[in-house]
């Protein structure tokens, strides 16, 4: 079955029936949906940057010294949401939530000084930082919120509210609409300083493919799109992410991989509904390749395998394979997989190309 709706241009959109509905009038695109269960950060979803974060009850605690990054990527217009506490404030905190690109380039909540009343909305494009210290958000220790920043192409947003609370997202604390820091951001959780730990027990994020209305966070806009569920309808593919490209390709590089070793590419993201995806590898050793898609949303299974072909050219030794053209329906990642078969350490490079469907 097909959700479609229009979006805020009076053009037709469609997803699948399990993908979740538009937020405020943007499709979602792509998510990230993290309840820290069981006892460890997920290697897939997250890298540990620095220290040693502890995972239990459902939730993750970040103490200062920690840094986790997302592996998955946000350009605007782009959402992300906290559940967040502090064990405690003191003078020297400074612990972040939102979206990071680098040090120059970020767009976060702030969690610093004394008051546990308080939260800093903060941002920085290219180094030129653009900050409200000192927020009044009713940030008790130990008390559960809901953080929110909004990406948009014209703004920024940053809510903050009480969890399970009726009032919505019309507590908009800070709207920023010049000095935003372009993408791709990943999601940030950091204690870069002070004695206290964070705690964030749910973060969801969001990719979206339409320009949400100014204000959608809180407050309504006139003729705003409604979304519709139209049931027996036919499936209409969904039209490509207005954010990328009709063709995508990235690469992974593998050096010095040992004999009978195995290297894994990153998660690729590309087009959530439909999309052509064709891999091309090549070596200084023989190999065997993989292509791998988390056609079910959440597990990784093999789509496409082989072995490479030698094409030695002028006494230089290179070692290629290219797959066939793959036809994906339902798949949000994707990468590839290389295996030295030769009998020294090689270097090997993976590169995925997606187009729309």
């Amino acid at each position: 079955m097909a959700l479609r709706f229009t979006d805020t241009t009076g053009l037709w959109r469609a997803v699948r029936s399990d993908t979740p509905l538009p937020v405020a009038g943007g499709q979602v695109l792509a998510w990230l949906s993290e309840d820290f269960n069981g006892s460890s950060v997920n290697p897939s979803a997250w890298e540990v940057v620095s220290g040693n974060p502890t995972v239990s009850n459902s939730e993750i605690t970040i103490p200062s010294g920690v840094v986790l990054l997302s592996k998955q990527s946000f350009t605007a217009p782009c959402l992300v949401e906290f559940v967040e506490t502090m064990t405690a404030r003191a003078s020297s905190d400074n612990f972040r939530l939102g979206f990071y690109r680098d040090d120059n380039n970020l767009v976060e909540w702030a969690a610093t000084s004394t008051s546990s009343s308080n939260m800093d909305a903060v941002m920085s494009a290219g180094g030129v930082a653009d900050n409200q210290t000192g927020i009044g958000v009713g940030a008790a220790n130990n008390t559960y919120r809901l953080a929110s920043i909004y990406v948009g192409l014209g703004e920024a947003v940053w809510t903050y509210r009480a969890v399970n609370s009726i009032n919505v997202r019309t507590e908009v604390y800070r709207l920023r609409e010049h000095g935003i820091p372009d993408g791709p951001f990943k999601i940030r959780l950091a204690g870069l300083g002070g004695t206290s730990s964070l705690k964030v027990h749910r973060v969801t994020a969001y990719q979206l493919a339409d320009v949400v209305p100014p204000g959608a966070l809180g407050h309504h806009v006139d003729q705003m799109a409604v979304p519709v569920r139209v049931t027996n309808g036919p499936f209409v593919a969904s039209p490509s992410n207005t954010l990328l490209g009709a063709v995508q390709s990235v690469t992974d590089t593998f050096t010095s991989l040992a004999s009978g070793s195995v290297g894994t590419g990153s998660t690729r993201a590309f087009y959530t509904e439909q999309s052509y995806i064709q891999a091309h590898f090549m070596g200084d050793q023989p190999f065997s390749w993989w292509v791998e898609a988390q056609v079910d949303g959440s597990n990784w299974q093999v789509v496409a395998y082989g072995t490479s072909t030698d094409a030695t050219t002028d006494a230089v030794v290179r070692y290629f394979a290219v797959s066939p053209v793959l036809r994906i329906l339902g798949s949000r990642n994707f990468r590839v997989k290389v295996k030295n078969t030769g009998a020294a350490a090689g270097t090997f490079r993976g590169t995925l190309v997606a187009g729309v469907l």
